[in-house]
């Protein structure tokens, strides 16, 4: 029979470490330019959810993860799912920041967007696409 792997096990902590870095970047990226979108300094931020600047700036540096809490009030005040907030289903360190950044923009400018807006936003950002 063989044995479940342990989390203590060298391959699944790399593999933890991995999936928590990737994470913390995703996270940091969508906190960075939400908050930045929204024309707010990191102390602002901090202020709307109790917490200090430093660790904002922490968050938006990817050097920690945020508790479910604050995470929670992160999604709450910067009109977010939690879900946006953690998709990390793009691979963040295979992209620049800057890119990261735009993209991210991108995204939270259409939630502005009527749907007729939508539409004229994709056909737009198609035709840009075929531009190499």
């Amino acid at each position: 029979m063989l044995k479940s792997p342990s989390w203590s096990s060298p391959l699944a902590e790399v593999i933890f470490g991995a999936m928590t870095e990737l994470l913390r970047q995703s996270i940091a990226i969508k906190v960075r330019t939400a908050r930045a979108a929204l024309n707010w300094s990191q102390e602002q931020l901090a202020a709307k959810i109790a917490k200090t600047p430093e660790s904002v700036s922490n968050i938006e540096r990817a050097k920690q993860l945020p508790a479910l809490d604050t995470l929670l009030e992160l999604a709450r005040v910067l009109d977010l799912s939690v879900l946006e907030i953690i998709d990390a289903s793009q691979d963040t360190r295979k992209i620049s920041r800057e890119r990261a950044d735009n993209e991210a923009k991108i995204a939270l400018s259409v939630r502005a967007l009527s749907d007729n807006g939508v539409a004229i936003a994709a056909q737009q950002i198609e035709a840009l696409a075929k531009v190499k």
